[in-house]
């Protein structure tokens, strides 16, 4: 692994996200873990060019020929982003990282990971009515296998963890347990019946965001309380129920009480504290050597993008004509 190299020579960037949004459409955001910054377009699209070569394998000059950027444009952009500290940081041994250094640098990725994920959830796409009905539903469909199973998966992190964290995770399992009822009532007055609801499969991208809770928490229990603070975020403020509500039910011809019973389970998430766990219980994250921090790290990422590729297997199962609804499991006795 590449580790000491001059990043400026050999390009490679701390953990970036370019975001835009419909109210400011000549500005991209640049976030950090340090902070975000406001970049025109035009410098941004620039930058995206020549990001995917700067993996600190290929050097400055390497990187411009790949690109098309000009190289003495490349330095440019290269030395912006160093002057905002957005070049990757050198490497330090484990030994000299701080328990309080490392919580910082964990919390501040999960709030990153925590926004994005809000930004970029299918859910956006249908408040704003930019799926069709049965789009809607499918989201509805995973989203009752995905809190079925979870606590399933805390349960895992709760066996493999001792002490103090044992007693919160095995809290925090049994707070969830229970809560795919509520979207399965909401199901059932979209039009579907609960027994449907309950006998159907869920999509592989789901059942991967499970398999992979399962995998990082059985090997480091603690980064359950990091991922809470990922999904458990609160995705929707009181004040803006009603009119999603309204929203869902004009777009998607269906009882304005629908949602009712989704719309219950996010409040008792939020009543119970649940997206500021890794706050309340910092001092519970722990990591015994490098290797286990940069997997953690690594790991997290994978299954923030776990849910961008659940996003567009939902868009394309559910919005393909002929593909069972919801979907059904395939048995010995269906071959």
């Amino acid at each position: 692994m590449i580790l000491e190299k001059d990043w400026a020579t050999y390009p490679k960037f701390r953990h970036n996200l370019w975001t835009n949004f419909a109210d400011e459409p000549d500005i991209t955001y640049l976030t950090v873990s340090h902070g975000r910054y406001r970049v025109p377009n035009a410098e941004a699209t620039e930058f995206l060019r020549m990001r995917g070569f700067c993996t600190g394998h290929h050097n400055i000059e390497q990187v411009s020929d790949r690109s098309g950027v000009p190289l003495a444009r490349a330095r440019e952009i290269v030395q912006s982003l160093a002057d905002a500290e957005v070049l990757r940081r050198p490497h330090r041994p484990f030994s000299q990282l701080g328990d309080e250094e490392i919580r910082d640098v964990l919390l501040s990725a999960v709030a990153i990971w925590s926004e994005q994920l809000r930004e970029t959830h299918i859910s956006v796409e249908v408040f704003d009515g930019a799926v069709s009905r049965r789009v809607a539903l499918g989201w509805l469909l995973e989203t009752y296998h995905y809190i079925r199973s979870f606590p399933s998966a805390l349960e895992v992190a709760a066996k493999s963890a001792s002490g103090e964290l044992r007693a919160v995770l095995v809290d925090y399992a049994e707070q969830e347990r229970g809560h795919e009822t509520f979207v399965e009532q909401s199901l059932v007055r979209l039009g579907l019946s609960a027994d449907e609801v309950r006998h159907s499969i869920p999509l592989v991208t789901t059942r991967l965001i499970d398999l992979l809770m399962r995998e990082l928490f059985q090997a480091t229990p603690c980064v359950a309380l990091l991922l809470a603070g990922i999904v458990e975020a609160d995705d929707f403020q009181e004040e803006e129920i009603p009119d999603l509500q309204r929203r869902f039910a004009e777009h998607y011809a269906s009882p304005l009480d629908a949602l009712e019973p989704f719309f219950r389970h996010s409040r008792i998430d939020s009543d119970l504290g649940h997206g500021k766990l890794p706050h309340r219980y910092a001092r519970l994250l722990s990591f015994r050597n490098d290797f286990e921090l940069n997997s953690v790290v690594n790991r997290l990422h994978d299954i923030k993008h776990a849910f961008d590729a659940q996003k567009l297997e939902i868009k394309d199962y559910y919005g393909r004509e002929g593909n069972y609804f919801p979907r059904q499991p395939v048995d010995f006795f269906a071959i």
